[in-house]
């Protein structure tokens, strides 16, 4: 017997503790990554400090901790949209089907969401999934059920399994040709003439 889905909370959805938590792990992650960048590019300077020739290791180190601060304060910026979008809506019930990255060649490797919302007559608003595909896995399970959704359908937000403790951010396809293609594809809907 499944347990019966939980049900969003009223007012912000930062007041389910469950997204609070995620939020909160969402950013200790980002910040790690900045401080492991950090650590890095010490290590590499102490150690160059002490050579005449910079050895191919400590300039690999030196990029690889480039890409951990840069990652990081994406990560950062990534967790002050959250928080932002979070903070000003509630979490909505919305049916949804998710699609695996590389299903729709417009989609490139994104993970494709396609939201039925149920405040607008049930129209269907396709979104990628700004996340890894592990990430992004986590709402496998939801295909075809329900999901969380905070924000504007139209214009993206945060997505997450029912329980608000899995923050996915979402936006529309930035290209409007591949944005009507996969719209097209994974809503299944063709337009006249075509």
């Amino acid at each position: 017997m499944r347990s019966p889905e939980p049900t969003p909370p009223e007012g912000s959805a930062l007041a389910e503790p469950a997204t609070r938590r995620a939020l909160r792990g969402y950013r200790l992650r980002a910040w790690g990554l900045i401080l492991l960048g950090a650590v890095l590019y010490a290590a590499a300077w102490a150690v160059e400090r002490h050579t005449d020739v910079p050895s191919p290791w400590t300039l690999a180190v030196i990029l690889a901790a480039g890409c951990a601060v840069v990652f990081g304060l994406v990560a950062q910026v990534q967790s002050a949209r959250m928080h932002r979008v979070l903070s000003r809506h509630p979490w909505v019930a919305c049916a949804c089907r998710f699609h695996e990255p590389g299903s729709y060649p417009g989609a490139s490797n994104q993970s494709v969401l396609v939201l039925i919302d149920p405040a607008r007559d049930g129209s269907q608003h396709v979104l990628a999934v700004v996340a890894t595909a592990r990430r992004a896995r986590r709402l496998r399970p939801c295909d075809g059920a329900k999901v969380w959704f905070a924000g504007d359908p139209a214009r993206g937000g945060v997505v997450s399994p029912p329980g608000g403790g899995h923050l996915l951010w979402t936006r529309p396809f930035l290209l409007r040709p591949w944005s009507r293609y996969v719209k097209q594809q994974a809503t299944g809907t063709n337009p006249a003439g075509a």
